[in-house]
């Protein structure tokens, strides 16, 4: 299924810095040294922000760069996150906990980039919150037709939901009311553009992902489409291609 291809990919990028750490062997001296590295560019990507941003957003940026630091170190000091056995805390002067904390800090700079450049106002594209969230969405005659997932917290539960909603301006508003054959309540998103962000809520979303795996986040356009994503998209959305999550 074309929903199922997308969160296999979205998975393998999240978890990737354990499997490089361990297909490579890195010594804690050279996964220090790529945590360095991608800490340096979230840092050049920060200060960037701050002299693109106009004040106000800036200072509110400053209070979710704080959590965000917060949930990435959280995030590599997991066990099951990191793919280390047991059920301690990784040490943070290992090489899985930099391994993941340097492939967690390169999403964020992406994030932060994009919302310190200058793009176009489109919205057909790839939509990420640094906190594991994706979708990617098209934008066409008043529809917006999206394909989220998303993997939340240490025990990495998964979710993933697709579908069109209704697109006006800057709101968009999706219901899966009789799309899910045995399933009694009604789920909706609502998508509502705020300048470069695009705040996703979520009601009654469960069915579609594990225990802390919400959709809810900001968004941030990180990247076009090309056609074929684009065809992708439309078909899984059109297609109510939407599974159940774990």
């Amino acid at each position: 299924m074309q929903m199922a291809f997308f969160i296999f990919i979205f998975v393998a990028a999240l978890l990737g810095s354990n499997c490089i750490a361990q297909e490579l062997e890195l010594s804690p001296e050279e996964a220090k040294a790529a945590f360095a590295k991608a800490d340096r560019a979230l840092n050049d990507a920060w200060a960037a922000a701050r002299k693109s941003l106009p004040e106000g957003e800036f200072e509110e940026l400053v209070d979710d760069q704080r959590a965000w630091v917060e949930y990435r170190d959280y995030m590599a000091q997991s066990p099951m996150y990191t793919g280390i056995s047991g059920q301690d805390d990784v040490k943070r002067d290992t090489p899985e906990y930099f391994s993941a904390a340097a492939n967690l800090s390169e999403m964020r700079t992406e994030w932060l980039k994009a919302l310190a450049n200058e793009t176009n106002d489109a919205l057909t594209g790839t939509w990420t919150d640094s906190y594991g969230g994706r979708i990617e969405v098209v934008e066409q005659s008043g529809k917006l037709y999206f394909a989220a997932e998303c993997v939340r917290g240490p025990t990495s539960h998964l979710g993933q939901l697709s579908g069109v909603a209704d697109w006006n301006e800057r709101i968009g508003w999706f219901s899966d009311k009789g799309h899910t054959e045995g399933k009694d309540t009604e789920t909706n998103l609502s998508f509502i553009l705020r300048g470069k962000r695009m705040e996703i809520i979520g009601a009654n979303t469960g069915y579609y992902h594990g225990a802390r795996a919400y959709f809810d986040g900001k968004y941030v356009k990180v990247a076009e489409l090309d056609y074929k994503s684009r065809a992708g998209v439309i078909k899984a959305a059109k297609e109510g291609d939407m599974i159940k999550g774990e």
